[in-house]
């Protein structure tokens, strides 16, 4: 199978005397290299997002074949040494990720340097032998995806696996089978539609992209017969830990019964998802485009980059050699028993919706009452209403307030930082009906027995800067052949509140 069709498939290389590394961040408009000639080079590259996913372990290796090369005539304990910092420095700029366990393949490597050879030039090869195995073993994941995935497929996907997604799609092609995709946007860095959706139409995959909100729409009016997502890291016990938006996507599979699917790699030491440490990076990011603030007003928000999916949602994890369900990979890895993490106290309040102009004086009175800390309001893309307006008329008010992306609310219910639901919408017959994404937040409240309060929304809102995902800000965030998903206002059917009002 061929893999060049996706520059993200292997998005960073060895040349000359140093590697070049893919800068994401252009994608889909340039297709653009940054050199990395030392470590500061690297590291600066996986912290500002230049690259993700496969891209930071290509860099990570890479790096140390560097480190290697500088080390070169030393002894092998002066590498040792050096390398055994390697990890805890790339820690540093992005502690979710498993370089802990990257930095285990060089342990032993060191017991196998033959005598008297050259600790450098023996680990730099050992390095690039490495590297060329996992790229075959990336293949062959492929394969066993493709052969997974239901036929015809009508598959929904989450932020971006390095060119795996074509690459599935290119199998798939060859075995015969079809597939049709839809992709998140994926907020706040656009991996879904500058990404995922632009490698899958180069690859002749028939692709349209919808906002993260409108992941429970799709799968309600059963347009998805399957979800396939990668982990940036997995645990003993099959959870995984993936970007922000992954665990809500797979409450609502189950809740839909679409099977939920996750590419995964080793565990590693990862007893359970409850261990790892959620990276937390900058708020204003989530008002940055190609690295520029397109948002000129300050405002307090949040950005957890990663959230923690439980096996019990997972229908298979498919590794390099098969696909397993949670027990059969809890059964070849035997995790130790995990005491769970206390969960945060309710904090804030989450809205959703556009209220009318005479209820946020009603906000500020329920803040109080509630004894909450704040209130959490999602963008509510693709009209950005929370951000362009809502957040603002609370501000107005000082109502302390803290923006997300519409894919971080699964991220605070599951903390337990959320005390109630605020949800404005237009009760009719059938049920609610309220903005793209007022299906999720519901479902995401009663998942976690969280109380839903319906509030009268505001009829009309200014015109908005982005009526659809195909721009943020007035700004075209989409390549050309990617399709534009339809969306539509929700309908949050009364069954789903009876249910809870039963459970509770």
């Amino acid at each position: 199978m061929k893999t060049e069709q996706s520059p993200l498939f292997v998005p960073v290389f060895w040349e000359g005397d140093g590697f070049k590394i893919l800068d994401e961040t252009l994608l889909p408009w340039r297709i653009d290299y940054i050199p990395a000639r030392n470590l500061s080079d690297a590291l600066g590259a996986v912290k500002e997002m230049k690259t993700r996913a496969f891209g930071q372990v290509l860099t990570f290796f890479y790096a140390a074949a560097l480190l290697a090369r500088g080390e070169s005539g030393r002894s092998g304990a002066a590498l040792k040494q050096r390398l055994g910092r390697l990890a805890d420095e790339f820690i540093e700029v992005r502690p979710t990720f498993d370089f802990t366990g990257l930095a285990a393949y060089f342990e032993p490597w060191f017991a196998a340097l033959p005598d008297g050879k050259e600790a450098g030039s023996f680990f730099e090869g050992k390095i690039h032998e490495l590297i060329a195995g996992i790229v075959q073993l990336r293949v062959q994941r492929a394969k066993i995806a493709a052969e997974l995935l239901p036929d015809p497929c009508r598959l929904l996907t989450h932020c971006n696996v390095s060119g795996e997604f074509a690459a599935i799609a290119h199998c798939r092609r060859e075995m015969g089978k079809e597939i049709r995709a839809i992709a998140t946007e994926t907020r706040p860095y656009f991996q879904g539609s500058r990404l995922s959706a632009w490698e899958m139409a180069e690859a002749g995959v028939a692709v349209e992209v919808i906002p993260d909100s409108a992941v429970a729409q799709v799968m309600a009016r059963g347009e998805i017969n399957a979800v396939l997502v990668g982990a940036d890291r997995v645990a003993k016990n099959g959870d995984i830990v993936n970007k922000v938006g992954t665990y809500p996507i797979a409450v609502v599979a189950k809740e839909y019964g679409v099977p939920f699917y996750a590419l995964v790699q080793e565990p590693g030491g990862l007893e359970s998802g409850a261990e790892v440490e959620i990276e937390e990076r900058p708020a204003s990011e989530l008002f940055l485009l190609e690295g520029r603030p397109v948002w000129d007003r300050e405002i307090a928000g949040r950005y957890p980059a990663f959230d923690v999916t439980p096996a019990a949602l997972i229908t298979r994890l498919i590794g390099f050699d098969r696909g397993y369900t949670p027990e059969e990979f809890r059964q070849k890895y035997r995790p130790a028993p995990v005491v769970p993490k206390e969960k945060k106290s309710a904090g804030a309040l989450l809205l959703y919706g556009a209220p009318k102009r005479s209820s946020y004086v009603s906000l500020a009175r329920a803040l109080k009452l509630e004894k909450a800390e704040h209130i959490l309001v999602p963008e509510m893309r693709p009209e950005l209403t929370g951000l362009a307006e809502v957040a603002k008329n609370l501000g107005a008010q000082n109502i302390p307030v803290e923006i997300i992306s519409d894919n971080m609310m699964g991220t605070f219910f599951a903390q337990g930082a959320i005390r109630r639901l605020y949800l404005f919408c237009e009760v009719g017959a059938d049920g609610p009906a309220g903005a793209c994404g007022s299906l999720l937040a519901v479902l995401l409240a009663r998942a976690h027995g969280v109380p839903v309060e319906l509030l009268a929304s505001e009829p009309g809102v200014s015109a908005p800067l982005d009526r659809d995902v195909s721009t943020f800000m007035g700004r075209r965030v989409m390549a050309d052949g990617v399709g534009v998903h339809p969306i539509e206002k929700e309908i949050v059917p009364w069954a789903l509140f009876r249910e809870s009002e039963a459970g509770a």
